[in-house]
């Protein structure tokens, strides 16, 4: 079935995604039941993938109006959407709040907005962190010199003068923390500082917050990696003692460990040749598919080689960019023109994040109870076209 595709193609393993899902949950319901988990859109914003999460009762965590749109396109209501971001737009900002969208203050110039604004109901907006990058070893996370761009500095007295003038406009203290960093080695001792902050603002500033937004960036589907019990135990015991967990809702945004291990992308030799260098494989799948930081060197991959033990082949994409090298396999069976390679856990920004460079953007199937479905179809050069244009 699967054999018989036109390849390049994405292809979503539903039951994988359905388990990395179920595993947060799991996790939650046993240390903090009063919980949601947003999916992460901009890691991945195919609207199946975004219909199935709402199926499951998985809110939309979005970082943009488009992204917003795009949720409320594929079913969500307002109240089923996480806001978050530095570039929210007037209307739908002021939109989110009305319609009881969580939605995490992220700027001054929002902060000032909602100010003249003065929008009904309060009980869903947030402050994000701007956390100290020393808290953390720094092999763990970046940006070590200039720290992390978003969120109130507390050190700074960003945070505080934000929350009084919230205070002083809803009159009460139960804003949710937003509490989200990029991390390298999403460790569980990131979670423990990030809460152990949290825990610490909560009691210095005397809150009572309705939420707590933990962020994404963990590991997800990953063999030998943390789990996500061992993730929400280590938030849960830096918290236990500053909330009631009955009445603080845990805000999850998982995007990369929702469903960075659920999707392959296949492929099919083209081309062998054999320069003075090395051997030079070209397939019609290219890096800018999977990687595209262009910062990797190695994958997960099956292929259907069947020749004998080649000292170094080079795997190339289809496009003109010499750069386009995908990994060089070492003591590997030869490939030969026809022959497959499929590359795992490749869904975290690839399948949406590009455009019509060279070739438009292949086609997506899911796996779902053993059937296969189209998920999203090839573009083709017309609807590049005509999308450029707006010419029929």
């Amino acid at each position: 079935m699967i054999e018989t595709l036109q390849t390049p193609f994405f292809l979503i393993r539903e039951e994988l995604l359905r388990a990395n899902i179920d595993g947060f949950r799991a996790a939650l319901d046993r240390y903090w039941p009063n919980s949601i988990i947003a999916y992460s859109e901009k890691t991945n914003c195919l609207p199946w993938i975004l219909r199935w999460m709402k199926a499951r009762g998985v809110y939309a965590e979005v970082v943009s109006d488009e992204e917003y749109e795009l949720a409320l396109l594929s079913g969500y209501t307002d109240g089923e959407i996480v806001f978050n971001g530095p570039i929210k737009g007037r209307e739908t900002l002021l939109r989110a709040i009305g319609g009881g969208a969580f939605v995490n203050i992220d700027s001054e110039r929002e902060l000032a907005l909602i100010l003249e604004e003065k929008p009904s109901d309060g009980e869903r907006l947030g402050l994000r962190v701007n956390v100290d990058p020393a808290l953390f070893d720094p092999n763990d996370v970046g940006f070590q010199e200039d720290g992390f761009r978003f969120g109130f500095s507390e050190e700074m007295g960003g945070f505080s003068r934000a929350l009084e003038a919230l205070a002083q406009v809803y009159g009460h203290r139960r804003f949710g923390l937003h509490m989200h960093v990029n991390s390298v080695t999403r460790a569980p001792e990131i979670y423990k500082a990030i809460a152990a902050l949290s825990a610490k603002l909560i009691k210095k500033y005397d809150l009572t917050p309705a939420y707590i937004d933990i962020g994404g960036g963990f590991f997800g589907g990953v063999p030998g990696k943390t789990t996500p019990e061992e993730y929400i135990r280590t938030i849960r015991d830096q918290l236990a003692d500053a909330v009631d967990i009955s009445r603080t809702t845990l805000i999850l945004e998982p995007g990369s460990a929702a469903i960075g291990s659920a999707i392959e992308l296949h492929t099919t030799v083209l081309d062998v040749k054999d320069t003075l260098h090395a051997r030079i494989v070209t397939t019609d799948g290219s890096r800018i598919y999977i990687d595209p930081l262009w910062l990797k060197k190695s994958y997960l991959y099956s292929s259907s080689a069947q020749g004998d033990p080649v000292s170094r082949q080079v795997v190339c994409g289809y496009t003109c960019m010499d750069r386009d090298r995908l990994m060089v396999l070492q003591g590997k069976p030869a490939l030969a023109p026809g022959d497959r390679i499929v590359y795992q856990r490749v869904g975290n920004y690839t399948v949406t994040f590009g455009g019509a460079f060279i070739r438009p953007l292949p086609a997506v199937y899911a796996i779902r109870d053993g059937k296969l479905e189209l998920a999203r179809r090839a573009m083709s050069t017309a609807d590049y076209f005509r999308m450029e244009t707006g010419e029929e």
